[in-house]
């Protein structure tokens, strides 16, 4: 005879009484071997309730309990899928993204306990510790409930019924340099950087390439005699956060851009230069595929090393403090201040969508009719 598997515990409100029975597993594994009840204040309690749920499920009416899940569970599931369809490099960034900012805050909690007021305060949170990029910490939240959601792991997405946060976002001006401020910048680099620092911030800034695309080019890109460069790949990172050379962003990134010839003059010196120097270290430097702004080992140069020289020359001048970015939305906005039409703004900066260079353009026309507010009560002081 099968021992009865009544239990009973202390609590502190005294004895209590629970049961617990195998109830097997199916070939996907996905829920637990033991169905339990607990809670019962006496044996005889405990022992009925066990009778009626023991008959139920060898009745077909009661399953066990499903597997639960914690979040970090999930997100391990969605990265495997999702992985598989993004660029090494947007794979590496999830990864720091999940890694240093929301596994930390959700991560070890079961996702049928994560309600939406739950969600709220971390996103609320968020909103004031990184405001910079709160929408795509809560894309990318959302799309692991979206996940579960589909796997029928969940009933609904919490995130659904999160009210943003108001964004505080930089203006577009605080992104970019005027003009003067760019000249400010460009000669203190000139006076400050070695030649291979000030060529790199020159180009980005009379250019509007990406950074990754800069440190992509090698000397077979640049076109002397006709003045032109051709933008046809990118370094990133893969997911184990080393540089690799990958495919532009979009289709519409792949362009040739025509150079002024002043920073053209400013390559070529560069050139010469870290000829000199590679093949004084064994490299033939003169190989069209060699890299145009070289790092260590004559490796890719990193990215983290133009931030910082970047933000050294902005903090010891004084500086206004822009990102690297920030040169390519100086050169886009420069140029519509300048008058150049808006399509042709957009295929030089390689835009896949106009509606980025339209947004820049909104800034660029409402400053220019605060000028023309200030030249006329200028006038009539006069």
């Amino acid at each position: 005879m099968n021992k009865i598997p009544i239990y009973e515990y202390e609590t502190k409100h005294g004895t209590k009484y629970g049961f617990r029975f195998y109830g097997g597993q199916d070939t996907n594994k996905d829920y637990s071997k033991t169905i339990q009840k607990r809670g019962f204040k006496d044996f005889d309690s405990a022992l009925s309730a066990y009778l009626d749920t023991k008959k139920a499920f060898e009745n077909g009416q009661l399953k066990p309990r499903p597997k639960r899940y914690m979040f970090k569970d999930i997100y391990d599931l969605w990265f495997q899928q999702h992985s598989q369809d993004i660029k090494p490099s947007t794979a590496y960034n999830i990864k720091i993204l999940f890694n240093n900012y929301i596994l930390p805050e959700l991560g070890n909690r079961y996702m049928d306990k994560i309600t939406p007021a739950i969600c709220q305060k971390v996103i609320n949170q968020w909103s004031k510790d990184y405001p910079k990029f709160i929408k795509l910490l809560v894309s990318r939240f959302g799309q692991v409930f979206d996940y579960a959601y589909r796997l029928e792991l969940i009933s609904s997405n919490p995130i659904k019924r999160v009210i943003m946060p108001r964004s505080k976002s930089l203006d577009a001006k605080d992104k970019c340099y005027t003009k003067q401020e760019l000249g400010q910048f460009l000669d203190c680099c000139k006076k400050e950087c070695n030649l291979k620092y000030y060529a790199a911030f020159r180009l980005l800034a009379y250019s509007g390439m990406r950074k990754g695309e800069l440190l992509a080019l090698i000397w077979n890109d640049i076109d002397f005699s006709s003045n032109t460069i051709s933008i046809n790949k990118t370094v990133s990172e893969n997911e184990n956060g080393r540089p690799i050379v990958q495919t532009t962003k979009t289709k519409k990134s792949i362009r040739v851009v025509s150079m002024d010839s002043q920073t053209m003059a400013i390559i070529r010196q560069w050139q010469l230069k870290q000829r000199k120097a590679l093949l004084a270290l064994g490299y033939n430097a003169i190989n069209g595929n060699q890299i145009v702004f070289q790092g260590r080992n004559n490796k890719h140069l990193a990215k983290v090393t133009l931030n910082k020289v970047l933000r050294r020359i902005q903090t010891k001048n004084k500086l206004k403090i822009i990102p690297i970015h920030g040169l390519r939305h100086t050169h886009c906005s420069l140029l519509l201040a300048a008058g150049v039409p808006v399509n042709d703004v957009k295929d030089r900066l390689g835009h896949s969508n106009i509606q980025t260079t339209l947004d820049i353009y909104a800034h660029v026309t409402k400053q220019q009719r605060k000028d023309t507010a200030d030249r006329f009560s200028r006038f009539m002081q006069a």
